[in-house]
Order: C-alpha cells, then sequence, then structure tokens
C-alpha cells in the first residue's frame, strides 16, 4: 500500500467540514435562542466542554475534581484540542445499560467488534473498545487514569467488570493520546471516571428478552456513598449482578436465521455465473448428521438415516446445486431441502447469536483528607464473569478435517447395507462425510476472576501545584473448559468396529486394551456409556495476567505569560504485564477436536516512562483571537522487549470570538506488541503453503514453515492528525455543534501470518516483490526468484499498514419550552451524532488484483474472510423530553447504505463481468435504521427516588442484512423490552 499525498484529502475535509458546520448550524438555527436556565442534564453523549466553564454542583454539594482526559493537566476553562465525547451516567440510565459497552458501540466512531451482542461461534462474552475499527489493542482504556490488568488474554480489557452505578462520566478521547497515557493509545481512549462523591444510596433492579424470549437478561445493582470523620472522609460501594441466557445453538427462531443464508465461492462456475454469490439455503454439501458416502461409484451420495423402527438404513441425497458432493457449503433449492428432510437428513451447521453469560462486579473507594493540602484513597475492585458459548462440531470431510474412512467389514456399516449395497463396497471401504450434530458442539465455558487496587496520594504545594503518586497491583485469572470435547485419535478407533468372536469391538488391539469401545455413527450415533466416555472428555487451559505499574505526576503554573499562565505537568512511570498460559497436555499434542493452544511460559515485559506537557496561552481577549493556546506533550519510554521509543504530540486551540473555537493535533504514537504476540511458541504449520512462481520447486516438509510469536516485534508507529471546529454561539448557549477530521497512518503495523499469506502477499501476482512479507520468507542460494522456499516465519511481524481518514460531526441542544410558550411544560432536548469514513484500507489487502489495496470504508457485510470493514455514514440521534416526573426518550440508529465486500464487484458497479474472479450476484446492503424508544415516571418525593421505567431496543423489529450470523453493526437480536425499577435515598 502507498503512501499518497494528504493535500487532496485535507481540501475535501475542508470542504466536508464546512458543509457540516453549514448544515448543522442550519438546523441550529431555527430554534429560538433564550437564556440559559438549564432543568436537566443531557441524556445523550456530549462534545466535552472546558472544565470549569460552567460549573454545576453536585447533588451532593461536594465539589467534583476538574478532570481533562484528552490532557495530563487539569486545568479549569482549558479545551483541549483533542476532541473528546462525554458520556453522562444520565445517558446509561436511559438507555438502561447494564455496561458501558453497550452505550460506547452507539456511538457512530465505535465498532462492536467484540461484545455479547455481536454473535458468532467462540464469542467469549467479553465487551472490548473498539474505537475507529482499528482494533481493540489500540484504544486504552483507563479507570480514573489508571490502567486496568488485560483480560482478553493479553490484548483487551473487558469494560463490563465496572459497576456502571459508579460511573460519573465516561470520555473518549477520539485522537492519538500516547505521549499523555502510553502505548495502545493509537485510535483513542476511554477513561472511565469514578462519581467518589457519591451520597446516599442508590439502587436498580431490571429484567428484559427479546420477543423470541431469549436472550433474557436480569440484572441488579446497589451503590453507596457517605462521608466520615467530619467531612475528612469520603467511601464509595457498589456491586452489580447480571444474567443472560443468550440464545439456543441452533438459530431458528428468527426468520433469517432459519433461511441460512451464504457467501459461496463457486467451485465449477456455471456458464454465465459469478465467482461469489450471496444466497438463501447455504447449508452442508458434502456431510450429513448420519454419514454421507462420498466414494465414487454407484453408493456415491447415499446417506444413513435413522429408520421408522429404529434400525439404520440409506436415503438419497438431495444435493446442492453446485457444490456435486465436493464443497463444505452449497446452495440448496427449497425443494431439495425439504426432501432432505423429509428423508431424516440433516446437514446444518450450529449456530448461536449470543452466549450465556453471567457476572458480579464489587468495586469501592475511600478517600481521607489528612488536611487541605494532603489526601489519600484506596480502591478496590473485584469482577467475577462466566461465559458459555459453542465452538464446532465434528466436520470430517466437511470443512474440518479429512473424511472418515469406514472400511468394508465394518460391523455396522454391514448393518446399514442391503447385500446388494455391501457387494458393491470397494475394497478399501467409503469414505464418509460426516457432521457430528448427533453428540453436539464443543461448549467452551470461560470463568474469569479479576481483582484490582489501586492506592495512592495527592497533593498541593504552592498555590498552583498539584502531585499524585499512585500503585496499582491487577491479576485477571481465566479458566477455560472446553467441555463436549472429542480424543480425536480415540474417536477414530471407535468408530471403526468389527465383529470377534459375535461381538462387536474395536478393531485396534491396543485401543480395546486402553478402554476402547465400539460406536456406531452411522444414521445416528448410538453406543454404550464406555464407548462415550472413551472418546469424550474436556480441554483446559488457565491464564493468568498480572499488571504492577506505579506512577508520579506533577503539575502546576510555575509563571504566566502575557496571555496568562503557563500550565506545565511531567510524571514517571514503571510498569510490569506478564502473563502464563498453562494448558492439558493433549492440547498440547493436537489431540483434541478443540484444543486449548498451547503453553506460554511466564512472559513479562517491564515498561519504563517519562513525560512532560505543557499548556501555552499565546493570546487572549485580542481582535481575532479571544483565546489562542497551544499544547504539547512528549513521552519517552524503555521496553524491557524492543527498546526505546518516543511519542509526542502537538496542538493549537483558537478562539476567534467567543462563539467558535477551531483545534487541531499532530501526534505520533505507538502500539506496543503485546505477550502473546511475542511470546507464543513456534509450531509446524499444515498444510503446506503453495508457491505461485511458476517452474519453481515445490515447498516440501523439509523446509522450515511454522507459526508462533516473535519476539523480535517492535511498536507499531502510528502518525494521526485532527483538525476541526466547535460552534457553541453565546446567542443560544446550549447549543453545542463541532465537527472534527482526522487522519490515522500506522506503519509496521502488528499483524498474525499464515505461511500461505507470507508467500502470497510477497509473490504478488506469482513474481517476488521485495515487500515486509519477504523477510520472512529464507530460500536456496538466496535465490529470490528462483530458489526453493525453504523457510517460511507465519509468526506475528511488523509488516502491515493501515490508513483511515474520516469525519466527526455532533449537535446537541436542550431547550426549556416554556421559555418558548408559557403554555408549554417541560424541557426538550436532542443530540446528533455523526462519522462519515472517507478511507479506512490495509496493507494486508495489497495483490495483483488491487496493488493499492482495498478502500473498505462502506463495507459492512459480515460474511466475506480478509479484513471488516467501516460503514461510509453512521448516525445516532436521541431525543429526550423531560417534563415533572415523566420522561420519554427515543434513539435512532442510521447505517448507510454498503457493500457486502469492496473487494468484490456486483451487477451494479463499473467494471463488472460475471467472468471476473472477483464477480458477486449481489454486492448491495441497503441502509439499515434502527429505532429505540424509553420510558420512565418518578414515584418518589422528598425521602428519594422511586422511579418505575421501560425501554423498547429495535422497536420496529428490523432484521439484519443477511448474511447476519456475526455482525459489528446490525441488531441480531430483533425487538427487545426491559423493565425495571430505580430507587435512592
Amino acid at each position: 500500500m502507498k503512501h499518497h499525498s494528504s493535500r487532496p484529502a485535507v481540501k475535501c475535509s475542508v470542504i466536508a467540514i464546512h458543509s457540516a458546520l453549514a448544515a448543522l448550524g442550519a438546523l441550529a438555527m431555527s430554534v429560538p435562542a433564550h437564556a440559559q436556565t438549564e432543568t436537566g442534564a443531557p441524556a445523550a453523549p456530549v462534545e466535552s466542554q472546558a472544565p470549569g466553564a460552567a460549573p454545576a454542583a453536585p447533588a451532593s454539594g461536594q465539589v467534583q475534581s476538574v478532570v481533562v482526559s484528552a490532557s495530563r493537566i487539569d486545568r479549569a476553562g482549558y479545551s483541549a484540542p483533542t476532541p473528546t465525547v462525554s458520556i453522562g451516567a444520565a445517558t446509561l440510565e436511559q438507555r438502561a445499560t447494564v455496561n458501558i459497552g453497550d452505550i460506547l458501540n452507539e456511538i457512530p466512531s465505535f465498532r462492536g467488534s467484540q461484545t455479547p451482542a455481536g454473535g458468532g461461534i467462540g464469542n467469549s462474552g467479553q465487551t472490548l473498545a473498539d474505537l475507529r475499527g482499528l482494533g481493540a489493542t489500540r484504544t486504552l482504556v483507563l479507570l480514573d487514569r489508571h490502567r486496568l490488568p488485560q483480560t482478553n488474554n493479553g490484548a483487551g480489557i473487558d469494560m463490563s467488570m465496572i459497576p456502571t452505578a459508579l460511573i460519573r462520566t465516561v470520555d473518549v478521547v477520539t485522537g492519538g493520546a500516547s505521549a499523555s497515557y502510553g502505548s495502545d493509545a493509537v485510535s483513542g481512549v476511554v477513561n472511565i471516571v469514578l462519581n467518589d462523591q457519591l451520597q446516599g444510596v442508590k439502587g436498580n433492579v431490571q429484567y428484559g428478552a427479546t420477543r423470541y424470549n431469549d436472550m433474557r437478561d436480569t440484572f441488579g445493582s446497589l451503590a453507596w456513598g457517605g462521608s466520615f470523620a467530619g467531612g475528612k472522609g469520603h467511601v464509595i460501594v457498589g456491586g452489580e449482578y447480571n444474567k443472560n441466557t443468550g440464545t439456543d445453538i441452533y438459530n431458528d427462531e428468527r426468520k433469517w436465521g432459519r433461511e441460512s443464508y451464504i457467501v459461496f465461492a463457486f467451485p465449477n462456475r456455471p456458464a454465465g455465473a459469478t465467482a461469489n454469490a450471496i444466497a438463501e439455503n447455504g447449508l452442508v454439501g458434502n456431510g450429513t448428521t448420519g454419514g454421507l458416502i462420498r466414494t465414487n461409484g454407484p453408493l456415491l451420495g447415499l446417506a444413513f438415516v435413522k429408520a421408522p423402527n429404529g434400525a439404520t438404513t440409506t436415503a438419497r441425497f438431495a444435493p446442492g446445486l453446485y457444490g456435486n458432493l465436493l464443497t463444505s457449503q452449497d446452495i440448496f433449492t427449497d425443494e431439495a431441502r425439504a426432501a432432505n428432510a423429509a428423508a431424516g437428513i440433516t446437514h446444518r451447521y450450529p449456530l448461536q447469536l449470543r452466549p450465556q453469560l453471567e457476572r458480579a462486579n464489587f468495586l469501592s473507594k475511600i478517600s481521607y483528607e489528612f488536611n487541605d493540602r494532603l489526601s489519600a484513597y484506596i480502591q478496590p475492585l473485584f469482577s467475577h464473569t462466566r461465559s458459555g458459548n459453542i465452538l464446532i462440531a465434528r466436520r470430517d470431510g466437511a470443512g474440518a478435517g479429512p473424511a472418515l474412512p469406514i472400511a468394508r467389514d465394518n460391523a455396522y456399516l454391514v448393518q446399514a447395507l442391503t447385500p446388494a449395497q455391501l457387494a458393491l463396497v470397494p475394497a478399501a471401504g467409503l469414505s464418509i462425510g460426516y457432521l457430528g450434530n448427533d453428540f453436539g458442539p464443543v461448549r467452551r465455558g470461560i470463568s474469569h476472576d479479576t481483582s484490582y487496587i489501586s492506592t495512592g496520594l495527592e497533593g498541593k504545594f504552592g498555590d498552583t501545584w498539584e502531585w499524585d503518586i499512585s500503585y496499582q497491583n491487577g491479576r485477571d485469572k481465566a479458566d477455560t473448559a472446553y467441555g463436549n470435547n472429542m480424543v480425536n485419535a480415540n474417536f477414530r478407533n471407535a468408530i471403526d468396529a468389527v465383529l470377534v468372536g459375535g461381538q462387536v469391538v474395536c478393531r485396534n488391539a491396543a485401543a480395546r486394551a486402553a478402554g476402547c469401545e465400539p460406536l456406531n455413527i452411522l444414521g445416528q450415533a448410538s453406543g454404550s456409556a464406555g464407548a462415550f466416555n472413551y472418546i469424550s472428555g474436556t480441554a483446559s487451559a488457565k491464564t493468568i495476567s498480572r499488571l504492577r505499574e506505579f506512577s508520579a505526576n506533577v503539575q502546576g503554573e510555575p509563571f504566566s505569560n502575557w496571555a496568562g499562565p503557563v500550565s506545565v505537568g511531567a510524571g514517571l512511570e514503571h510498569r510490569k504485564e506478564s502473563l502464563v498460559t498453562t494448558v492439558d497436555p493433549l492440547s498440547q499434542s493436537n489431540g483434541w477436536l478443540a484444543g486449548a493452544g498451547a503453553n506460554l511460559q511466564s512472559a513479562s515485559v517491564t515498561v519504563k516512562e517519562a513525560y512532560a506537557e505543557t499548556i501555552v496561552p499565546l493570546l487572549k481577549d485580542m481582535p481575532f483571537a479571544k483565546t489562542l493556546d497551544v499544547n504539547g506533550a512528549v513521552r519517552r519510554t524503555d521496553y524491557s522487549s524492543s527498546g526505546m521509543v518516543t511519542t509526542w504530540k502537538g496542538g493549537v486551540s483558537w478562539e476567534p470570538t467567543a462563539d467558535f473555537r477551531l483545534r487541531a493535533t499532530r501526534s505520533r504514537d505507538i502500539r506496543a506488541p503485546n505477550l502473546v504476540e511475542l511470546y507464543t511458541p513456534a509450531a509446524p504449520s499444515l498444510p503446506l503453503p503453495q508457491d505461485p512462481r511458476p517452474g519453481v520447486a515445490p515447498i516440501t516438509n523439509a523446509a522450515g514453515v511454522t507459526v508462533g510469536g516473535n519476539p523480535d516485534l517492535k511498536p507499531e508507529i502510528a502518525n494521526t492528525v485532527t483538525f476541526g471546529v466547535v460552534f457553541q454561539p453565546t446567542y443560544l448557549k446550549r447549543l453545542s455543534v463541532s465537527a472534527d477530521y482526522y487522519r490515522i497512518d500506522i506503519d509496521g503495523a502488528i499483524t498474525s501470518t499464515a505461511p500461505s499469506n507470507v508467500v502470497n502477499n510477497c509473490m504478488l501476482g506469482g513474481v517476488y516483490s521485495g515487500n515486509s512479507y519477504c523477510s520472512l520468507i529464507t530460500f536456496a542460494n538466496n535465490d529470490v526468484k528462483n530458489g526453493q522456499i525453504t523457510g517460511i516465519r507465519g509468526t506475528t511481524a511488523n509488516v502491515a499498514e493501515f490508513r483511515t481518514r474520516g469525519l466527526d460531526m455532533q449537535l446537541s441542544y436542550r431547550q426549556p419550552l416554556g421559555e418558548l410558550n408559557a403554555a408549554l411544560a417541560g424541557t426538550l432536548g436532542f443530540n446528533i451524532q455523526g462519522t462519515r469514513v472517507f478511507e479506512y484500507r490495509t496493507s494486508t489487502d495489497v495483490s495483483a488484483l488491487y496493488p493499492e489495496g482495498i478502500n473498505r470504508a462502506g463495507q459492512t457485510g459480515a460474511g466475506f474472510g480478509g479484513p471488516a470493514g467501516l460503514p461510509k455514514w453512521m448516525w445516532t440521534t436521541a431525543l429526550d423530553y423531560k417534563w415533572k416526573r415523566l420522561s420519554v426518550n427515543g434513539q435512532v440508529r442510521f447505517i448507510s447504505r454498503g457493500h457486502q465486500n469492496n473487494g468484490l464487484v456486483g451487477p451494479d458497479e463499473p467494471g463488472y463481468t460475471p467472468a471476473a474472479v472477483n464477480s458477486v450476484n449481489n454486492n448491495q446492503i441497503p441502509s439499515y435504521t434502527l429505532v429505540n424508544v424509553g420510558a420512565s415516571y418518578d414515584f418518589g418525593g422528598e425521602s428519594g427516588r422511586r422511579e418505575l421505567y421501560v425501554t423498547i431496543n429495535n422497536l420496529l423489529d428490523r432484521d439484519p442484512p443477511p448474511p447476519a450470523n456475526q455482525n459489528a453493526y446490525y441488531d441480531l437480536a430483533g425487538l427487545t423490552v426491559r423493565a425495571g425499577v430505580r430507587f435512592s435515598f
């Protein structure tokens, strides 16, 4: 992927910002202007205001601390140049959210790439933050500016472990912030700010379910805050419990699930057909639950089924349209699907939309002021989560491993076939395509126990100086069990059954001695309890992730210049992260149907950091310069794994008038490799990839072809530019409009490189390219043109590049209606957020067909492999009305029309021809609108809050565009109702 000048992009972006502001401004001007008499806090994500600019005292009467998440300097009245969105507690309540990740994924700049609601086999149940679609590893999640222990196998933090009742705001910094916070803050930062001045008791009890009566969700929370020692001390305590029942292992309740849409690549293309197709009735084409004969000859296509009398017999399998019994997926007519069902033939994959999930969280914070210049705090957190989901079921010869061999003298085969059929069985036996649905899929259960403690001192000296020191210690222990699993060798021994002395036994004498008992899989799986015990078991893994961090910070205003005080801040940080994974012995030898991976022996990395930051005012109260501030930060980091690296940021914030503020930043950010990427042990990889160079000797087993981690990884380097404008008119004080352009370029991005991808990306069009992928290949005699490949390192490597650019927009306004007309009552508020993505591409898409890669902006399909995309337009519009004790709200989420895959070309696109290798029958996804509504009424009085509430998500019960078994953008659940009661006293 080549780099191009950004000037055309900048020009287009300026025009886009101007157009966006003009449209939003026209909308704003239609609202009459009145003096500000705010009656309620915004219940939607809003553009972060300058702290201290318009302070509002909390209900408790306590003074809340100033927090500027986009900077390490907390300065009242300062507006950081990095765009920041704040989500308040009112938004969490209005949407009846049980974890903050669900709210973040309603912000258009986020992609819900890994959440329980995203569906998919193997869903871990964790909720990770993915800003800009660059991956959860490039979005830094903090709790009160402090790091948390990794919970996703060293590659992410589950945001659902923070009790929502104790959250004051969630600040989203949508720009590079590595100079302020260190590694991982490439696409931005999510800083969860606690309400550490909570007074009294607050609670919430809630229940919800879909219209299909699944995903049943029970939630309860309780929090308390109070003072002690004459007001010098304060304590908050909160806990919550949540249980979601998930869905069944087959997606049959929803019509779109029963339609079974798939993406299909034609193995033998019919004349005039496209190379790819999207169609319903996509089922397994070369295997069945009772077994499908795949051996050429007169028996080909017979499926073993259970007869009405209980005996095993055969029925003719009605094949798909295109696979000819050779492809694991095929497209079936309605008639063929019905005929197979009538014959007792099943050939479907299990699919679970949402995992079962249960979690309990506890958090507390105790703070104490020794005097007005010294205070201390301690903050413990405990979280337990347990999720259950399905993985693969047996698919021998049907997409996961070779077909099963059944010998001619197999005792169960002799019983299942007629004498005439048995006479047609070749001497070598039969090859069977088999689906293990009778046994069910492997069930993965993950239990996380997370403990974390943060403690520190905070103080002041002089007139303006503040300091703090803190220590964090966190540990996440994940126990993973792969239940309902199979030992592959034992399974094959058990199905190879013969008659010995009139009894059916396992053929292999050594296997019999080891406990093998025969198992019949033909027609319907049956066998003794001993047989099932012999083939089954549970794989296991235990992963422990640890974090130890010490930090010391100081900030103040050493002097003033002609425009005001100059602020400076500096700090030191020392962090050690470690990870150890222990798996069962059989997983280490790849003996399970679904193994637990490999051991990772006590890997660790130590990080030493120092940073400095300053805010310098240049102009104040001048013509065309109400304020002009510059902000700069630099951080020097020393990694024990990869050495020294420097990050920096420069920004400017300019208010030409009291109504407008212009802002811009330029930063250099990093993401350091995580411990899994660094130290996963190398292991041999099969099957061997093909060398596309013509006339060159093929790769052999003697070549060193491996996959694994890479201890030589270096940090990714990202260059980020943002600039935008904020419009907050003095004559319409409740209005805020903003538009910000962003561009992020990542060089040396870390990516997992399968050996086949290494070869194909190096040999573009069958010719050695010399790109970064080629550094992972060795050639005989160093001859890159004709030398045989003698080694391939399919490891994690710094070989990828990413680029994305777009525009974020927001408008928010609140209006007491009585100011418009005395006959009107209540307060009306609305908030509009939108993101336009111009470009989203990665070098992993570079190929002979696409030498410049593929712009994935506008790609929202879920059924294709390769990099996921981003919608071109996403909007979230929220409207709320409050009158006395009644509140009603509505939300509309819009996703623009897009493509299934921007690497394919459909009939309505330029350059389409069915003969092309990237043609598809339909590449269009229509625009999608989702409507959510809610209402609440507070029956309480002076004694406290007694509020009943209800929310309805996906009010119109919109189905996702097919195929949609796993998707980051569209709702998979259908109409969902939640209701509950909140109370406080």
